[in-house]
């Protein structure tokens, strides 16, 4: 196990952290991006398509005289600009007019997923159907009821509403920040002797919280390590410091908890395996088969310990 071989001060940590306050710039940038995603689409007066328009075509694609798998689409709906398509396509369609049809001479990208395709030179054929332009939403009280909130009603009501939500942002990154720099100087205040066991483990767990927000997002870490041009081992090198900073931390959170004769009962590991069970649709012995109840005893301790040093912190602003 690692060993604190000084435990500085945890008690009374002076830092300085600067509160941050919602600005009317803010609310106002949140409200045009409200108004941008309830956009319309009207139909264009002109007939020609120019950059931002939203057009409604049919294509086909060609190697060589040949269609190809996946280059065929009718009615599909293309934003010219959005970068939806390979490179030169929308700029290609950039003077076309309603009803017309042309030839778009392309190359996919050196890159491309697919190895037939990688560096080719194809030809799309795109008929437009329709040109459209965006057309933002009004920031009037019908727009605000379009949210179907009983307690606002009007765009004042709204205003308050995104600072209020604004504000509660910036207060949580206030409390990180305040968190993050009182651990910072415990850090420097502590020695600890690190176990090459326990960096191991908080590299494990590391490794398995980006694991499971890789999955979140439809990914594999493989995938992604493949697409970063990485591997586990590079992956390990790169986490090695932030593993090495927790596994110190543990130690002296740890040691808090010795010191102040943190305890945590029975009573309340049951509680949390309950929480646990609940929030996971579990049992709670299904719990108990995957967490041990002394580890939960542990981890319950830390956050006891690290409650103690942040609410005894002297945070100046």
């Amino acid at each position: 196990m690692s060993k604190v071989n000084k435990l500085g001060q945890y008690k009374d940590i002076e830092v300085k952290v600067q509160k941050q306050a919602v600005t009317e710039e803010e609310v106002e940038q949140q409200i045009q991006a409200l108004l941008a995603q309830k956009t319309t689409l009207i139909e264009k007066e002109g007939d020609v398509v120019e950059q931002g328009d939203v057009t409604t075509i049919d294509f086909e694609g060609f190697k060589d005289g040949v269609p190809f798998d996946g280059g065929k689409a009718q009615g599909h709906q293309l934003e010219i600009g959005s970068g939806q398509f390979i490179p030169g396509f929308e700029d290609q369609m950039i003077g076309m007019k309603k009803g017309e049809t042309r030839n778009l001479n392309l190359t996919f990208p050196e890159n491309y997923g697919v190895a037939d395709l990688a560096g080719a030179d194809v030809v799309f054929t795109v008929t437009v159907h329709k040109i459209a332009v965006k057309k933002a939403a009004e920031l009037n009280e019908e727009f605000v009821a379009s949210f179907n909130m009983p307690d606002m009603k009007t765009v004042d009501d709204l205003k308050n509403a995104m600072k209020a939500s604004l504000q509660a942002q910036h207060d949580q990154t206030y409390r990180t920040n305040v968190e993050n720099a009182v651990f910072e100087k415990l850090l420097k205040g502590c020695e600890v002797e690190v176990n090459e066991e326990d960096i191991q483990v908080a590299m494990e767990q590391h490794i398995q919280h980006i694991s499971m927000e890789l999955t979140k997002q439809g990914m594999q870490l493989d995938q992604y390590l493949e697409m970063m041009g990485m591997n586990q081992e590079a992956l390990r090198q790169q986490l090695e410091p932030s593993a090495k900073q927790q596994a110190m931390f543990e130690a002296i959170i740890d040691e808090v908890a010795k010191v102040e004769n943190l305890s945590t009962t029975d009573e309340e590991v049951d509680q949390q395996v309950e929480a646990i069970a609940k929030q996971n649709q579990m049992t709670k012995e299904q719990v108990l088969e995957k967490v041990n109840a002394a580890d939960l005893k542990r981890d319950f301790n830390r956050v006891k310990a690290s409650r103690l040093i942040i609410e005894s912190a002297i945070v100046n602003e």
